[in-house]
């Protein structure tokens, strides 16, 4: 049966990547985004110029310099209308996404269902970082002049979500990198595993997705390492959060960018675009978890994922064991465990959990690491016809969710909300919780924060034993000890304070 003339086709896909420039030499995000864009244009096969012609929106992943991290070189008011004049389209829409690595599925589900829905017929998705080439020129002393003026300001989609409290803030939970690593202490705890071992897991984990970094032309570091280059503390290799390593965190200084065109199927027939270019969005589904990091049911799961996951599976008429290929967002180990789990699926599975090779050895551009996760999927149900991919992108610290399950397969557009399971998310309540704990308690779950490899501080996440409450305080004194030792569940005392509650062991 031939698909109805709106359903819509993911028809072009592109990655890039910059390995190479020197200092002062990389492209400005503009120009990054130009790029992809024209590959992902030229890898659908229809006649080109018609196709620049027939855009008729353009979306582009928020940047970092506009996530809250600045804009040292200049900035742009609408980087979508800089693509435009760049590739000589004329989108009637020019919108700029918001912060969160879900975004790119997000957006891909979202202008899909637009087309779906007639209000478009071509949507351009496009997104990148300039991180490396931005600091390389600012240690450099370097001057890049990326400032860029369009005659109107992009449309943004949605408000920003606020990942953080103050009192949450003011205990370190803030940069990602102090917090993945309290879901992956609990997680090691949820297994069973003594420290040591549950290290030596990640490392095995890890090294795996180095593995296929190493085979992708577009991984900012395509190296592989054995498990124990990953785990072992080094001065090359010092421990961030504990029990994270640099080299298990998410490398955000890369030179990568992506793009991928979207168009309904009656715009496909018309501009030419062969049927073994297009790939249909079977299921998806957009998630959110309890906003605060002190609000989540655990530090081991994600219900959130759960619900999204099978919402997507349900969506598509298929389960786990219908996926071919899949992307996991791999931000930090603990999101591809607590993924994996939330799956039902193992951390060794066969078919492998990451097609890019993971953010900390493909790159973590950013908002925009998913895009490459879907054009890596596409390529592979391409290659196979028939066979089903899914992506599962991630945004905040294991808040925000997107998921999106894809194949050549021609298949009516979803009907279905992607957002459907959320009311039943909220109404799960949380812990209750207090910013002013005092007496006997009880680890929950820990890291150790280093500054250039040495233990500053350890951030807790306990529970007063008198009444369960949750809270969180800071060791400041004796942090070392809870460094490759059984620390979940240990007993503390905790003393409120102003700003920051201090625990003693």
């Amino acid at each position: 049966m031939r698909p109805d003339p709106r359903t819509p086709v993911l028809v072009g896909l592109a990655q890039w990547v910059d390995r190479d420039s020197a200092p002062g030499e990389g492209l400005s995000p503009q120009e990054m985004l130009a790029t992809a864009a024209r590959a992902a244009i030229a890898d659908c096969g229809g006649n080109q110029a018609a196709i620049v012609a027939a855009i008729d929106a353009i979306v582009t992943v928020r940047l970092f310099q506009d996530s809250g991290f600045g804009a040292p070189f200049g900035k742009q008011n609408n980087l979508s209308h800089c693509i435009a004049r760049r590739i000589g389209a004329t989108p009637r829409r020019t919108v700029y996404g918001p912060v969160g690595g879900n975004t790119p599925q997000m957006l891909a589900t979202r202008f899909m269902a637009e087309i779906a829905r007639g209000e478009h017929e071509v949507v351009l998705l496009a997104g990148c970082e300039p991180i490396r080439t931005q600091s390389r020129a600012q240690k450099a002393g370097l001057t890049l002049d990326w400032a860029e003026e369009s005659p109107q300001d992009a449309e943004t989609l949605g408000s920003e979500i606020r990942f953080v409290s103050p009192h949450e803030f003011a205990h370190g939970i803030g940069l990602p990198v102090n917090v993945y690593p309290l879901f992956e202490n609990a997680l090691g705890a949820h297994y069973g595993r003594d420290p040591l071992a549950h290290r030596q897991a990640i490392g095995r984990l890890m090294a795996r997705f180095t593995e296929v970094a190493a085979t992708n032309p577009y991984a900012q570091l395509p190296l592989a390492r054995t498990a124990d280059e990953l785990i072992t503390p080094t001065d090359e290799n010092r421990y961030i959060g504990y029990p994270y390593t640099k080299y298990l965190n998410s490398n955000m200084f890369v030179d990568q960018a992506a793009a991928l065109l979207l168009m309904s199927t009656a715009a496909a027939d018309r501009l030419g675009v062969p049927a073994c270019k297009r790939v249909y969005l079977h299921g998806a589904a957009d998630t959110v978890d309890k906003i605060l990091v002190t609000s989540r049911l655990n530090y081991w799961s994600s219900p959130a994922i759960r619900a999204g996951a099978a919402h997507a599976l349900a969506m598509a008429g298929t389960d786990m064991a219908g996926i071919a290929h899949m992307d996991l967002y791999s931000c930090f180990p603990s999101a591809v465990e607590i993924a994996a789990d939330m799956l039902g699926i193992a951390h060794d599975d066969p078919r492998g959990l990451t097609l890019t090779g993971g953010l900390p050895y493909f790159g973590g551009p950013g908002n925009n690491y998913s895009m490459h996760g879907i054009a890596e999927v596409a390529a592979r149900c391409r290659a196979a016809p028939g066979t089903r991919g899914l992506v599962f992108a991630n945004g905040g610290y294991l808040t925000k969710h997107s998921f999106g399950i894809w194949s050549t397969a021609p298949r009516p557009f979803p009907e279905a909300d992607p957002a459907a399971p959320q009311a039943d998310l909220d109404a799960e309540p949380s812990p209750a919780f207090t910013e002013q704990p005092e007496g006997p308690a009880t680890i929950e779950t820990m890291t150790v924060i280093h500054d250039r490899g040495e233990p500053a501080f350890a951030i807790i996440i306990g529970r007063l034993d008198a009444s369960g409450r949750r809270f969180l305080a800071q060791i400041r004194e004796g942090a070392t000890t809870l460094i490759d030792v059984p620390a979940i569940g240990r007993p503390i005392h905790v003393t409120p304070g102003d700003p920051v509650n201090i625990a003693q062991l």
